[in-house]
């Protein structure tokens, strides 16, 4: 029996079903958990991700352009995830070609001072 007729919302935004299969793995909490999966991740899953959500990124970002963070529903920021998970697995495939740098120390040794939520809403000060 499909979603719909079973009263289940769909995981993402109308046009984007294709990426559902992604939602499980690839939706993650905050930047240190995107940090950790790209490390822990092996080259050739990261770049299966990788793959499958380039070509859906131009219309992901202009459907959130006309969103207002702090205000999306759960399936807009489920959308909003996987492309923060994009922009952090983009260095692993286009630089490193694994998810640790080259010649560098673990970034988790970088620890952050604050975190700030991924849909918070942004304010442009007056």
């Amino acid at each position: 029996m499909p979603k719909a007729e079973r009263g289940e919302k769909s995981l993402l935004p109308k046009g984007f079903k294709q990426l559902e299969p992604w939602v499980a793995e690839w939706v993650l909490a905050d930047s240190r958990a995107r940090l950790e999966k790209r490390i822990t991740t092996p080259a050739d899953r990261i770049r299966a991700f990788y793959d499958a959500m380039l070509a859906q990124a131009p219309p992901a970002l202009a459907y959130l352009a006309t969103r207002q963070l702090g205000a999306l529903d759960a399936a807009e920021e489920r959308l909003l995830k996987l492309l923060l998970s994009l922009a952090e697995m983009g260095p692993a495939v286009e630089w490193y070609g694994k998810g640790e740098t080259l010649d560098g120390f673990d970034a988790r040794r970088f620890r952050l001072v604050a975190q700030m939520p991924d849909n918070q809403t942004q304010r442009i000060p007056a």
